[in-house]
């Protein structure tokens, strides 16, 4: 596995810790650190990665959220990971809207989470290329989780090897409201999990893998709104 990551923090101490951490588990990892937003700004205008490591709390007038915003352009794709040293629900739901895949707290087992999510990330780059998504462009909450009920039915049962982990789905707003509507939805959903979510030019995108048999409880979820 060849691939490269910044990790953007200003202690030196985490960042050692991270880089020998993931180089445990992927020792042909190549690994570039910034002390900055700046300088990560810097190094993305010079290189190309395949995953930023972002820290929330950053010196110099750049905070990770406005790195977020600076780089939109620049990170195009490229799938990154917050991380912060306090849970906030505000930030996470910025950092959510601004393309981030996913948002990690510093706590005890942060190494061993970020372990695990750098491998599944890269993992699922890699079964993308032979497993395409499919694509849905939806107006509103409600008919996205529709849209899942109606689309599991049609999958095959859970017993067939070629469908045992699931199916790829892409689900696409226009609305940031129905878009984070359908956010506090979907994670109440058994069988639904989110692999990504992403702003791709103003869409606001979900990327979901549905599990067949497991929806049971789906039609109950949403009876009250």
């Amino acid at each position: 596995m060849n691939k490269k990551i910044l990790i953007i923090d200003d202690d030196p101490a985490f960042r050692e810790m991270v880089s020998i951490a993931l180089r445990e588990k992927m020792p042909d990892l190549q690994i570039d650190e910034a002390r900055d937003g700046h300088v990560g700004e810097k190094k993305l205008r010079e290189t190309r990665y395949d995953l930023i490591l972002l820290d929330y709390r950053l010196p110099f007038g750049m905070d990770g959220l406005r790195f977020l915003e600076k780089t939109e352009g620049l990170r195009l794709n490229t799938p990154l990971i917050m991380i912060t040293g306090e849970g906030n629900e505000d930030v996470a739901a910025r950092a959510f809207r601004l393309g981030v895949t996913d948002y990690l707290v510093k706590k005890k087992n942060l190494l061993y989470s970020l372990q695990s999510k750098v491998e599944e990330i890269f993992n699922a780059e890699e079964s993308d290329v032979e497993q395409p998504r499919k694509h849905a462009s939806l107006s509103n909450a409600a008919s996205s989780v529709e849209f899942i009920r109606n689309y599991r039915e049609e999958m095959p049962s859970e017993t067939s090897p070629k469908n045992s982990m699931g199916e790829a789905v892409m689900i696409e707003f226009d609305n940031v409201e129905e878009f984070n509507k359908f956010s506090s939805f979907v994670k109440r959903i058994d069988g639904v999990k989110i692999q990504d979510v992403r702003i791709l030019e103003n869409k606001f995108v979900f990327m979901l893998s549905l599990l067949p048999s497991r929806f049971e409880k789906m039609g109950k979820v949403f009876v009250t709104g």
